[in-house]
């Protein structure tokens, strides 16, 4: 996988993580995503999806085997996601997380909280 598909992936993996959420929540949200890197929590470091992007993909070979992706926060203009790698040395695509199939590196989680937010990106 190069890096072009796989940011393809990781933004309709977004999309989906939005989708989640506003099941949860029962109502829309932005589809513009700021990421939160470290914590889930509100102090965690905030970057662009293209600054994220910089530190998922390692190369056409190796990649993280599980990226957590949970909606965290909302704001009037940003969904924010937490981003997060698993600790497992990297490995071929072929071998990563990909539950349903498809989903390469990328796990969905549901987050039993997500604040609201006046942080925009």
């Amino acid at each position: 996988m190069n890096r072009h598909d796989f940011e393809s992936l990781f933004r309709e993996k977004l999309n989906e993580a939005a989708g989640l959420a506003e099941a949860k929540l029962g109502r829309p949200l932005p589809r513009h995503f700021g990421i939160l890197r470290g914590s889930p929590k509100s102090d965690g470091r905030r970057v662009s999806v293209e600054r994220c992007l910089s530190e998922l993909f390692l190369s056409d070979a190796k990649f993280y085997r599980i990226i957590d992706l949970a909606v965290v926060e909302a704001s009037p203009t940003t969904t924010w996601v937490w981003v997060h790698e698993s600790g497992h040395a990297p490995a071929p695509f072929a071998d990563t997380w990909n539950q349903p199939a498809g989903s390469g590196p990328f796990k969905h989680l549901v987050s039993d909280e997500i604040r609201a937010s006046t942080e925009a990106l």
